[in-house]
């Protein structure tokens, strides 16, 4: 059964760029994942140290698995320095 997530980043003041292209590393790992059924990255209009992911896995137990892949650990320590705060996880359902 899919699992869906929201993850909800946010960059200091002045790194947003820094981050973008960091996050792009990051959805170009995670969508060679044969689990990774949606990956989407947006970015705030309003505030553009904001980031979004739109994320669809094909099972919790493999979204378990993509949480300690080398991209995202990577990612983890490139980022610390410049996020504002931990993401904000939220495990969702779809409603039809």
């Amino acid at each position: 059964m899919s699992v869906y997530l929201t993850a909800i980043i946010k960059s200091t003041p002045g790194n947003a760029e820094q981050l973008k292209k960091l996050l792009k590393t990051l959805v170009s790992g995670s969508k060679s994942e044969a689990a990774c059924l949606q990956y989407d990255l947006h970015q705030s209009e309003e505030d553009p140290d904001l980031f979004i992911f739109h994320e669809e896995w094909a099972s919790q137990e493999e979204l378990d698995l993509h949480n300690v892949t080398p991209h995202i650990k990577k990612f983890a320590a490139d980022a610390a320095p410049i996020l504002d705060g931990a993401p904000i996880l939220h495990l969702t359902k779809r409603v039809d």
